[in-house]
């Protein structure tokens, strides 16, 4: 009786999330590429937490990629290598109001001894993450003035703050910001405008496109502590250092024409390094759990660059989580539907919002198996099949668009490989 009732309730809640996922009203906002980034990576990280690594991991590396991102690349350098306006446009039409998504990441672990502590059962875990991830986006229209000013990066946060400060009230099309700053405005001397560079930062017209890019780069290392007290409560408990870098850049088709590197990485990063924490607490009762999350939560900054590189653009907002799942087991064979939401500021709620199943066929204490899931969320459908193979996971998955635009961009396709071992 007790797990009808614990099914009802899962069933509701699942309409509930499906609900928010399917019916909630799209917003008409400019796009934003950091905002994009934080959204698309947290729903990876969703994705990957699913997929616990457990105290006994040792090794993991994920490689994802959009559809069209190797052939984005190409015809970006052919495009800068040609160096003619029409090569530039031309390369600009062709992937006008598209996304391309590039994500490399690796995990290493190692489990240290298990301990008991005030009646719970605690084993700690040495973690070390580092990742590299960027976001493109070509759209059609002028990029504003603020969206230029935003992306340079890489100088001095004085010098940053100096060139926004500027008047650009009488700037025209395809402008060279920084040499109207400089001749114009006369807000910035000659030699601040050679820090910041020049025949890189051009205003649009209305009849151009603009690129948008991010990347960042961050690296993570510190104790894990997963726990279990009685047959109900579980969690973890995480402290690191997470030190982050990134970079943007607000590209038209002016900055492929000249000497000027297109999307030149500056010498000075604005890396900023924190300690930080997670903490998720769980509860579980026979075949349903649930859990809640804070993660990313910053104690205390270790250090930064940004009198030379400026300040870090992604921020150090935490990540909040709320998870349920209800696991049935049959002789080997396991269904295990779930629902979720995650929430870091620069998105919304139904953003966060998803739902999916998980079935599983294992042999051996679970060492051996596959499972297959399927996911859904406002703008994917995912499905990923796994192949658990006793000191080794190999995973697949694949996002697919169910949603065809998205502030002025149609979502790519993405493809994901993870392989995890285990001792």
């Amino acid at each position: 009786m007790r797990t009808k009732k614990n099914l009802v309730v899962y069933t509701k809640l699942l309409g509930l999330i499906l609900g928010v996922i399917l019916f909630a009203e799209v917003r008409a906002e400019d796009y934003n590429i950091v905002e994009r980034f934080k959204l698309n990576e947290d729903r990876v990280k969703t994705y990957e937490m699913m997929n616990s690594m457990g105290h006994d991991f040792i090794f993991g590396f994920t490689g994802l990629l959009g559809d069209d991102f190797p052939d984005f690349v190409d015809d970006a350098q052919d495009a800068a290598d040609e160096n003619t306006q029409a090569a530039a446009d031309a390369f600009f039409d062709k992937y006008q109001n598209t996304e391309q998504n590039l994500r490399v990441n690796f995990n290493i672990g190692a489990p240290l001894p298990s301990f008991s502590l005030f009646k719970a059962k605690v084993r700690p875990s040495l973690r070390i993450n580092g990742n590299l991830g960027t976001s493109i986006a070509v759209r059609e229209g002028e990029p504003q003035i603020n969206d230029i000013l935003a992306s340079i990066t890489g100088i001095p946060q004085a010098l940053r703050d100096a060139i926004a400060s500027c008047d650009f009230s009488g700037i025209g099309d395809n402008v060279d910001i920084v040499v109207y700053a400089r001749d114009t405005a006369s807000c910035i001397t000659n030699a601040q405008a050679t820090v910041i560079g020049i025949n890189k930062y051009f205003t649009g017209s209305s009849l151009s496109s603009t690129l948008f890019l991010y990347a960042k780069a961050e690296a993570r290392a510190g104790l894990n502590f997963d726990f279990v007290k009685g047959r109900h409560w579980f969690g973890n408990f995480s402290i690191y250092g997470l030190g982050r870098a990134d970079y943007t850049q607000t590209i038209t088709s002016q900055a492929f024409v000249g000497d000027a590197e297109v999307a030149e990485f500056p010498d000075e990063m604005n890396t900023t390094i924190n300690m930080v924490t997670d903490f998720r607490l769980g509860y579980r009762n026979k075949n349903l759990r649930g859990w809640a999350a804070i993660e990313e939560i910053k104690i205390a900054n270790i250090g930064n660059n940004e009198e030379e590189g400026g300040e870090l653009i992604y921020g150090n907002d935490p990540l909040f989580r709320l998870h349920g799942e209800y696991l049935y087991r049959f002789h080997g064979f396991s269904v295990k539907p779930f629902v979720g939401v995650h929430k870091r500021k620069g998105y919304d709620f139904a953003d966060g919002a998803y739902a999916g199943t998980d079935l599983g066929l294992h042999f051996w204490g679970n060492r051996l198996g596959v499972r297959a899931r399927g996911m859904v969320d406002k703008e994917h459908i995912t499905i990923s099949p796994q192949l658990k193979l006793w000191l080794m996971h190999l995973d697949y998955m694949l996002k697919v668009p169910v949603s065809s635009d998205v502030d002025g961009v149609k979502p790519a396709t993405i493809h994901s490989l993870n392989l995890r071992f285990f001792i």
